[in-house]
């Protein structure tokens, strides 16, 4: 492991702040973030300061954080190192949009594009540049979905278990897990795709695309090095989004939301718990809790283990979401002070490998020197028997290398001998040597010259054949011949006699020098022998001067325990005499143990009373202090409730600020409801700006509870209140006031629900009542509505009668008399056509109508089963209960009639010709909107009949009274007979 390898590196935490959503800017949420310019520093509120490795702005681009916090672990990646990024936060805060969780190919080009397919891009880019490596390249994709693994890349219906194993060379595995190569990012983008498409979404309050597990995306790079290949390094990184923390007040989250809640609840709990566990120094030491879920098992490695590590804590800037805010910042505060120990990444089968070469080649040098161990260890031992062996086996060595010198003192002795005989035949050969070589240089001679005049004669005899005459002379050269060949070969026989005596005298001096190396080599063993001889014989004297010591010394030990067993009989015979002593005066002492134990008694009672009147004051200032804490957590509590107020009223009037300014731009008029609290005359302008003062003022508020609320719950403050209990006296005064604290809010609580149950049981006799005077009042309703309907078609009889007469005269006198006739026939089918139909009292009681709405029936009392809806707007989406029961509102329903598209059109009745009005359905209406309890009237502007448009005469009527102080009665709320019953809606 190199110097790199070793060293020690903490997590490396980046900030990251989303912009307001539109929800967030509607409710009319403020920042409660400052950046500070240049800084890696975000301020919360007014004081409170973070500090982190990176820090981005809503302002920050996706292409900002990959370079400035993703891409240097890339390199790390290249290098061997694990590398780990984390998103966390809570939900809604921008986690899966940071890392890219829901990226589709269709993304490619997009600059909104997340971490992981930027990763994916910039490594295969990185793979193209590195030419003497092999790659191997390998995805996997979990979720952990109610603490459950699931593997997003397993395709089959039947998925393998899952389970997490722990190796002590590769650390964490996932066993069963689906592991898929990729040779290029189409493919590994196409893995991310399809674990998207099986990732849990879901919709809450807070996010519509809510993560409702934590995944994890592993990219596995193995590089092959070297120009065999062999040398491999396995690198890994991990790119997790975790899902985010959520408030089930918030969320609205109900059934499997809730239960997905709670697990991801648990799951980052445990997070945190590892995160203060590793961060915290005092807690250096201590047990580190990861074993509480699989999250944290998952993420061993990347806390606190063999890892880089980047945290991307995102936040949200709405003040609504304060809180939250400041926990997520705590938590990457402590997770900066987390200490990885990351450390290149062998391939373990090749790294076995040469680990197993190098054993074997060791073991084969430890079997040598083991065995010569063995032997030495043996002869050891066996010299270690006895001394008396050890000193035999000295005596034989000694003996025996005694021996051995001597003989190579004669062998040395006899070969010098031999040499100087050797020498001496040598120096007589001399003279000797130098007449053989004057005679072979001489026969050498005679020899040559004979082989000439043999030569020679053989030429003469061979002349002498051709010639006749010299027949004699050729023969005697012939014999001349004879004997030179003769002499000739008794020269050579001399002259090999010669050279085999120079061979042997060349052979005697290369003998005599072998004997001369012998005698030297037989000298440097000599001296061997006699340095080993002094050698043994100097260590067989340390030898046995150690062992002569060894045996004075335990000789001193054994003079030792003599004496010292001679003194502890001494101290025994003492002790024996002491304990006798003590027997004799245990009689006298019981006396004396008796009165001393009557004593302790009496100090025992005082110091309880002592301590007894000062637990009475650490009681009062335990009790004045826990009261006090008391006080103020419930004074925290109280603030936090109404900050929340706070916020819901700033909501409302961002609402209605919104609503306004709609109305504004289209250029309507303002609600009834704000025209009903007396602000007909007041512009909308005015009321927007009133609205937005009034909002200025809750968003002061809200800041100043935030500070406070800040201030009261810093984790100082926290602190000290687990640091005012010093001792267990104060522990224990603090339980006796925290249990009569509690005693005393249990029997407010019980008394205060016997209370509440009687003023049910009152209130459930009041609602009888109630009911009785309704059915009363309804009858009676009932019975007037009866006689008043009675009246009004009495009326309506003689007024259609007296128009009708009228009728006919003016037909009579208008009508010139062509011919008379004896007998008139009596009109049939006589009809009415109105023109325009209004009451007298309408114009003036325009007021009224605009104010009026349908009685809100009383709570407990059922009228219907159909469902009823109280929307303000004109029911025209399924959040109208009516619209999503697929039915029509009715008059009990709520709503603005007016504005209501869900409304039943009703179509008149036609009774005769379609101008005609019946006089047997009271509640018929006519094609102009004409109905029994709306009688035609006359005025000087409106005429009666399409035929008084042909003349000038003006009918003029009387206006009812009595109708119109009839109609008041029926559109009041607080007078009417008709309070249990549907009123009568009057149209303009």
């Amino acid at each position: 492991m190199t110097n790199e390898d070793a060293k020690v590196i903490p997590v490396r935490v980046a900030l990251r702040c989303r912009p307001l959503v539109p929800k967030e800017v509607n409710e009319g949420c403020q920042c409660c973030l400052t950046f500070v310019p240049g800084e890696p520093q975000v301020i919360v509120g007014t004081e409170k300061a973070f500090t982190y490795d990176y820090v981005f702005d809503p302002t920050a681009e996706q292409e900002e954080v990959f370079r400035t916090a993703v891409s240097p672990l890339l390199c790390g990646l290249f290098k061997g190192y694990n590398a780990t990024v984390l998103a966390y936060g809570q939900t809604g805060s921008g986690k899966t949009f940071s890392m890219g969780g829901t990226y589709t190919s269709a993304q490619e080009n997009d600059p909104a594009v997340g971490v992981i397919p930027r990763v994916v891009s910039r490594i295969f880019e990185e793979k193209e540049t590195r030419t003497g490596c092999d790659f191997c390249l390998t995805v996997s994709y979990l979720e952990i979905y109610n603490e459950e693994i699931l593997d997003l890349l397993c395709t089959s219906k039947d998925k393998p278990a899952i389970s997490i194993r722990e190796d002590p060379k590769e650390g964490i595995k996932i066993v069963g897990l689906t592991e898929r190569q990729v040779f290029s990012a189409n493919e590994m983008v196409g893995c991310l795709e399809l674990g998207n498409s099986a990732r849990t979404v879901g919709s809450t309050a807070m996010n519509a695309a809510s993560s409702r597990s934590h995944a994890i995306f592993t990219i596995t790079l193995e590089q092959r090095r070297g120009t065999d290949k062999v040398d491999s390094v396995v690198s890994k990184l991990h790119l997790v989004d975790l899902a985010g923390s959520e408030r089930q007040k918030k969320t609205k989250a109900e059934g499997d939301r809730l239960k997905e809640g709670i697990s991801i609840n648990r799951g980052l709990l445990s997070l945190g718990n590892v995160i203060s566990a590793l961060g915290d120094e005092s807690k250096k030491n201590t047990f580190v809790p990861y074993r509480d879920s699989k999250l944290t098992r998952l993420l061993q490695d990347s806390l606190g283990g063999n890892s880089h590590t980047l945290m991307i804590a995102c936040v949200s800037p709405a003040d609504s979401n304060m809180e939250e805010t400041i926990n997520t910042l705590r938590y990457a505060d402590r997770a900066r002070k987390i200490k990885n120990k990351p450390i290149v990444n062998v391939d373990p089968r090749a790294a076995e490998m040469s680990r197993l070469k190098q054993q074997v080649q060791k073991l084969h040098k430890t079997e040598q020197m083991n065995d010569k161990l063995q032997s030495k260890l043996e002869q050891l031992q066996h010299h270690a028997e006895s001394p008396e062996a050890f000193t035999t086996h000295h005596a034989l060595r000694q003996a025996q290398l005694s021996k051995e010198l001597i003989e190579l003192n004669k062998v040395l002795s006899l070969k010098e001998a031999y040499v100087k005989k050797m020498c001496q035949n040598d120096s007589q050969l001399e003279p000797m040597q130098s007449e053989h070589q004057k005679n072979v240089h001489t026969l050498q001679s005679a020899v040559d010259s004979l082989q000439k005049e043999k030569d020679e004669l053989v030429l003469a005899l061979q002349s002498a054949k051709k010639d006749s005459n010299q027949a004699k002379l050729s023969e005697q050269r012939r014999k001349r011949l004879q004997e030179l060949e003769g002499q000739l070969v008794d020269m050579k026989k001399k002259l090999l006699e010669q050279s085999k005596l120079l061979k042997l005298k060349e052979s005697s001096v290369q003998k005599v020098g072998k004997l001369m190396q012998e005698i030297q080599a037989m000298k440097t063993q000599r001296t061997q022998l006699m340095r080993q001889m002094r050698e043994d014989s100097e260590k067989f004297r340390q030898w046995k001067s150690k062992k002569d010591r060894e045996v004075l010394q335990l000789k001193e030990k054994d003079r030792k325990r003599q004496y010292e067993l001679l003194k502890l009989e001494r101290d025994f015979q003492k002790q024996a005499n002491v304990l006798r002593r003590k027997t004799e005066e245990a009689a006298a002492a019981n006396k004396r143990l008796k009165d001393a134990l009557q004593k302790r008694s009496e100090v025992a009672e005082k110091r309880k009373d002592a301590q007894s009147r000062g637990m009475e004051g650490a009681a009062a200032r335990v009790k004045t202090w826990l009261l006090n804490e008391v006080e103020v957590m419930v004074s925290t509590e109280e603030a936090r409730r109404h900050l929340n107020d706070l916020l819901e009223d700033r909501k409302v009037l961002a609402q209605e600020i919104n609503h306004l300014k709609q109305q504004l731009e289209a250029g309507e008029r303002p609600a009834p409801k704000i025209r009903s609290h007396g602000a007909l005359e007041t512009p909308l302008t005015k009321q927007i700006e009133n609205l937005e003062t009034e909002m200025g003022l809750r968003n002061a508020q809200i800041a100043d509870l935030q500070q406070k609320l800040l201030v009261a719950d810093s984790e100082g403050r926290l602190k000290q209140r687990i640091d005012g209990i010093t001792s267990i006296v104060d522990a224990k005064c603090a339980i006796k006031v925290l249990m009569s604290e509690l005693v005393s809010a249990k029997t407010a609580g019980a008394k205060l629900e016997s209370e509440l149950k009687q003023e049910k049981g009152n209130a459930q006799d009041i609602r009888k009542l109630l009911a009785e005077e309704r059915n009363v009042m309804s009858t009676m309703d009932m019975e007037h509505q009866q006689q008043l309907v009675d009246l009004e078609q009495r009326h309506q009889e003689k007024v259609v009668k007296h128009v009708s007469v009228n009728y006919m005269l003016i037909y009579n006198l208008f009508t010139p008399k062509a011919r008379r006739f004896t007998t008139a026939k009596a009109p049939q089918n006589m009809t009415i056509k109105v023109e325009e139909l209004m009451s007298p009292s309408e114009d003036e009681n325009e007021e009224e109508e605009d104010e009026w709405r349908p009685e809100k029936p009383e709570k407990g009392r059922r009228i219907s089963k159909k469902p009823k809806c109280a929307c303000k707007g004109r029911c025209s989406n399924k959040q109208c209960r009516c619209r999503k029961g697929k039915m029509t509102c009715g008059e009990n329903c709520q709503c603005d009639h007016d504005k209501c598209r869900n409304m039943e059109t009703q179509v008149p009745a036609e009774v005769g010709r379609l101008d005609s009005v019946s006089l047997q359905d009271p509640t018929a209406s006519s094609p102009d909107n004409t109905t029994f309890f709306k009688p035609p009237s006359c005025t000087p502007t409106k005429k009666v009949s399409w035929i008084l448009l042909k003349t000038n005469l003006k009918l003029v009527r009387k206006p009812i009274f009595f109708l119109k102080k009839k109609k008041r009665i029926l559109t009041s709320f607080q007078n009417s007979f008709f309070s249990g019953c549907t009123p009568i809606r009057e149209e303009s």
